[in-house]
């Protein structure tokens, strides 16, 4: 029998109580969790029988560092204390307090390999993925009724819509009740956000593609449906935008840990922090190029990080721009850092940034900071780059 029709928030409402009902199920709960950029795309996975729970792959203190939610949150009627986040999961407690892996099942959203301290822990219960990152060849090949999606895309969240369009539309033929045109809107607008941005505005031609497109079009026709004028998705996107980069107010520290993704291959760590600002507004806002370094090399020694990696990116007089920085911290790191330098240099159009003035050249540590000429390649084309030089 299916699952009847609910407001998000009130959907929310229920996957929470769910969860804390958990361990006293009989049957395991299932997730569906986003990449450590708490994307919104966790809301729209959907099977008539299942009941899925959305988790944001951060902690709740951590949603403060998520501007560009607000917007998107506000447009679907929710507010960042409604989101079920890693906090709300008894997973960081005891093992003897922790959701024993065989109460889970998880399904993930813009990733298609666990990592981290969950990953350690769940790992073996995934039953499932939709993403548009390399393969990793984690989750396995046949997921049954779950979704296996991995497919390039210029935002996982069309992929999700894709996956669902048929039972949103099936759900949609048999709606009775006046405020589903209000509901579905919102979850259109919820899943129009993360569109927009990754493919800002579906005007970057090196990422946006024809599925892209086309759910855009299917979106703005469930939104369009319930506002009395057409939403005009240039407005959304710079909301969303202006929200992203509002982070002037942000430590050095929280900005480097806003978009941080972490990797192990091979028994070396290596971090990526992707950054909305460029390198001198990093810089100034520690206070030199000594005292930048200072904080990040904290940064990585702290997450006990072989390679750690800053990418910035940012927008000027309409000209989008990215500098990177790699840093190998140990005698593997250096290694794998030299050997990405020696394959990505052409492939990325890296030059060197400011002369030189943070690079660092010893045997157990290097460091090199670029201009990069490719600006459409951002971290879901040089973390593999990164990735295969440590691996080798």
């Amino acid at each position: 029998m299916p699952l009847p029709r609910a407001s998000l928030k009130s959907f929310l409402s229920s996957a929470r109580s769910a969860l804390n009902h958990a361990g006293q199920q009989s049957s395991p709960v299932t997730f569906v969790i986003g990449n450590e950029a708490a994307g919104t795309q966790t809301f729209l996975s959907y099977q008539p029988n299942t009941f899925y729970i959305p988790l944001s792959n951060i902690p709740r203190a951590d949603l403060n560092l998520r501007p560009e939610l607000l917007p998107i949150l506000s447009r679907a009627n929710l507010k960042p204390s409604d989101l079920i986040t890693l906090s709300d999961l008894p997973f960081f407690a005891s093992e003897s307090s922790r959701l024993a892996p065989e109460k889970t099942r998880w399904v993930l959203v813009d990733h298609n390999v666990m990592v981290g301290e969950l990953g350690k822990i769940y790992a073996n219960r995934l039953v499932g993925c939709i993403d548009h990152h390399e393969e990793e060849n984690k989750v396995p090949k046949d997921t049954g009724e779950e979704p296996r999606v991995v497919q390039k895309c210029g935002s996982c969240s069309s992929l999700v819509v894709q996956y669902c369009k048929e039972a949103w539309d099936s759900l949609a033929a048999e709606s009775t009740q006046k405020e589903e045109a209000r509901w579905n809107a919102e979850l259109a607008r919820l899943a129009l956000g993360p569109i927009l941005i990754d493919t800002s505005n579906l005007k970057n031609e090196s990422k946006t593609t024809p599925t892209d497109v086309e759910v855009v079009k299917y979106l703005e026709h469930w939104i369009n449906a319930e506002e009395e004028k057409q939403m005009i998705a240039e407005h959304y996107f710079k909301e969303i935008s202006d929200a992203e980069r509002d982070v002037d107010g942000m430590s050095l520290y929280d900005l480097l840990r806003k978009d941080y993704k972490e990797w192990n291959n091979n028994g070396t760590p290596l971090g990526i922090c992707s950054v909305v600002k460029d390198m001198p507004f990093l810089v100034e806002k520690a206070g030199s190029n000594e005292k930048f370094l200072s904080v990040l090399e904290d940064f990585a020694k702290e997450r006990k990080l072989s390679v750690c990696s800053v990418m910035t990116r940012t927008l000027i007089d309409n000209v989008f721009k990215r500098e990177l920085l790699v840093w190998g911290m140990d005698r593997k790191g250096v290694e794998s850092a030299l050997k990405f330098e020696e394959e990505a240099t052409q492939s990325l159009d890296l030059e060197t940034w400011k002369d030189g003035s943070l690079d660092l050249e010893r045997a157990d540590q290097w460091r090199h900071c670029w201009s990069q000429g490719r600006a459409q390649d951002g971290r879901k084309q040089i973390a593999p780059l990164l990735r295969s030089a440590i691996s080798t």
